[in-house]
């Protein structure tokens, strides 16, 4: 096959190359089936960067923001717990006879330490109906015993005799309360019989720190790491300080905001039992599902170009065994008969249906053209056999021809000397004044000629002087006569 590559110095031809690449069917078929499986990769990790990364992150902003509502809830229910506690005591007869009769022996029996351990309580203290404190008692765990009531508390619970004074029996408060020791779970509850029946005796009060070992019990439950920050924030960072601003703008008491692929930082503000902010709960959290979220489209995309790669593979071998081998056997079968001068071969009817019906087209097409070319050759016999006879007839016509062409130039040779001869004559037309004596002509002017000086002016005449036989008798009879009888005399002898 011709190298259409090369140029006149043997050099291959880069255009030329790449022009032949693009416009073979084997490597426009492999570079479409590339460019669409760069185009499907492109898009797919568009669609996972852009579509499943953000599932991925509102999913994990969702699972931060879980985990806080999971900490609040459980910092609910341990309220809800203190505050069943509660209830059970402030609905209870000997707590009803005590607030009256305020024995000792009621304090003594009840209110041990092995009381404040098995209930995990802080505080506990039994208000008179007016709010009067009748006992207030706050145990120490880390001392393991009764300590004397702090400042703090005793100033809290005055500026707050709301929590105090209970007016209706189903009345009650619970919440948080923030003390210099730390954030306390506190409950109060008014004071009734066991069968819920008043008047309302006074209030009891249920208190319970919100320490770091119950925060550390918390956070481990839902496995991320738990700051509790009292608000208004003295000692804070610029990200702590930015997302308490942002809450007090948009009024939401939950946020979220990332620290990069490592971690993530969720936010929830706590009020207290007045409804006012009191801490700022700060849970930090792996980022796992967003990693995890990366690692599977990253598997996706290595899988998605493997399984790409293999198809477009399979797809090329597909389409060489199929279409493109069939093709070119066609053409290597089509330039074989054109090399050929056979014109009864015809290609091979095989492969799948669309080259069977172009073989069969091609056959078609050499049947008519081999058709055409014994008609092509009869008639060219024919005007052979017709260009030879028109070529004898061309030879006697050219033998014609030029016997015709010596007539011709015989007849133009002879009508160039009659023209010539015709050419030397001078024609004489007209009278002529002659003497009838002499024979002088007269001509134009006057003047008499002889006859030959005059015809000699007007024509070629040339003369030659002779005499005829009547004036050679008139001027010289005498002569003849003498030369007459010489010769009869000399005949005779």
């Amino acid at each position: 096959m011709e190298n259409n590559f090369l140029s006149p110095d043997g050099q291959r031809n880069g255009l030329a190359r790449l022009s032949y690449l693009f416009n073979s069917i084997r490597y426009k078929t492999l570079f479409i089936l590339i460019c669409t499986f760069l185009v499907s990769f492109l898009l797919l990790h568009s669609v996972a960067k852009f579509v499943l990364m953000d599932s991925f992150q509102e999913l994990e902003i969702h699972s931060a923001k879980h985990s806080l509502r999971e900490v609040n809830n459980a910092i609910q229910s341990r309220l809800e717990l203190l505050d069943t506690i509660n209830r059970d005591w402030a609905w209870w007869d000997d707590v009803y006879s005590f607030i009256e009769t305020r024995s000792p022996e009621f304090i003594t029996s009840n209110l041990t330490d092995e009381t404040f351990t098995s209930m995990n309580l802080d505080f506990l203290g039994f208000f008179d109906r007016n709010g009067k404190p009748v006992s207030l008692n706050v145990f120490d765990k880390n001392l393991g015993k009764k300590i004397k009531p702090p400042k703090e508390l005793i100033t809290y619970l005055e500026n707050h005799q709301e929590l105090i004074l209970l007016k209706e029996a189903k009345s009650f408060h619970k919440g948080l309360v923030q003390f210099p020791k730390g954030p306390m779970l506190l409950t109060s509850r008014p004071i009734l019989t066991s069968e819920q029946k008043g008047p309302i005796q006074g209030t009891l009060i249920f208190g319970r720190y919100l320490d770091g070992e119950e925060v550390k019990r918390i956070a481990e439950s839902q496995q991320i790491l738990l700051t509790i920050i009292p608000l208004p924030l003295e000692k804070s960072t610029l990200q702590q300080k930015e997302i308490l601003q942002a809450m007090q703008q948009t009024g939401e008491k939950l946020a979220v905001q990332s620290n990069g692929e490592s971690s993530i930082t969720a936010f929830l503000q706590i009020n207290d039992i007045t409804n006012n902010p009191l801490l700022l709960l700060e849970a930090k959290l792996e980022r796992s599902i967003y990693q995890r979220g990366l690692q599977t489209i990253n598997t996706l995309q290595w899988f998605f170009l493997l399984i790409s790669i293999v198809i477009c593979l399979v797809v090329a071998l597909i389409l060489e065994l199929q279409v493109i081998a069939p093709v070119m056997k066609l053409r290597e079968s089509v330039s074989r008969i054109g090399s050929q001068s056979d014109r009864s071969i015809r290609v091979n009817e095989h492969g799948p249906l669309e080259i069977r019906h172009l073989a069969v087209s091609i056959n078609d097409m050499l049947a008519t053209l081999a058709r055409y070319a014994t008609e092509l050759d009869q008639t060219n016999h024919s005007l052979a056999t017709q260009n030879k006879n028109i070529g004898a007839a061309n030879a006697q016509l050219q033998k014609e021809i030029t016997e015709r062409k010596a007539l011709e130039r015989e007849r133009e040779d002879l009508i160039s000397e009659l023209q010539e001869a015709l050419a030397q004559v001078k024609t004489l037309s007209g009278f002529l004044p002659i003497c009838a004596a002499c024979k002088k002509i007269r001509d134009d002017k006057g003047y008499w000629n002889q006859i030959e000086a005059y015809l000699g002016t007007r024509s070629d005449l040339q003369f030659s002087h002779s005499i005829c036989p009547d004036c050679a008798k008139k001027l010289y009879g005498d002569f003849l006569d003498v030369n007459t009888k010489e010769k009869r005399i000399s005949r005779s002898g």
